[in-house]
């Protein structure tokens, strides 16, 4: 069958599905006992009543908010002059894909980072890379699920402002089944 006839067919069924969906059933039945049901009403069939289609309809959720590293209330004003902290890449949840185990992993913040500041990049909390780039590649990360985070820091240990963590998967070939 050629593109045009099979798109043509394509656009029949899916502009007659309505008319399908909103047909009448008719429930007959015959000498027999036997129980027949159609979309044709006939001398003895009687309207079958559908109850209502059940629908879904899912609850808003609220972003998380940020929260700020522990004990940087009691040290530093309110605000920490940084408004977003964040893992870029990979994005929550996302399985990554790489035999290697290489990983880029992109973060930001708004404003960018300040002079003296300098991000820090948390693997399952400990830190695994650090400096002033927004972009980190991580090498040797095996199959597995690992948290994210980053935070700003002034030094080596002086945490400004930190992100929420952020999970993400990495899947590899394994050598089991190595076709999957």
């Amino acid at each position: 069958m050629s593109q045009g006839r099979l798109l043509i067919a394509g656009l029949v069924i899916v502009f007659a599905l309505p008319l399908v969906v909103q047909a009448q059933i008719y429930r007959h039945v015959d000498e027999d006992g036997t129980v027949r049901f159609t979309d044709q009403p006939g001398p003895d069939a009687e309207e079958v009543e559908l109850d209502q289609v059940p629908t879904y309809q899912p609850r808003r959720v609220e972003p998380r908010p940020r929260r700020t590293p522990a004990g940087a209330d009691e040290e530093r004003p309110a605000t920490s002059g940084y408004s977003e902290v964040n893992v870029i890449a990979p994005a929550h949840e996302e399985a990554v894909r790489d035999n290697q185990g290489n990983v880029t992993v992109r973060v930001g913040s708004r404003p960018e980072v300040a002079d003296d500041h300098q991000y820090q990049l948390l693997l399952d909390g400990e830190v695994v890379a650090q400096g002033r780039g927004t972009t980190f590649q991580l090498e040797n990360v095996h199959r597995g699920e690992y948290r994210l985070q980053v935070r700003i820091v002034r030094g080596e240990d002086d945490v400004v402002a930190e992100s929420e963590p952020s999970t993400f998967f990495m899947l590899q070939a394994s050598r089991l089944s190595p076709t999957r």
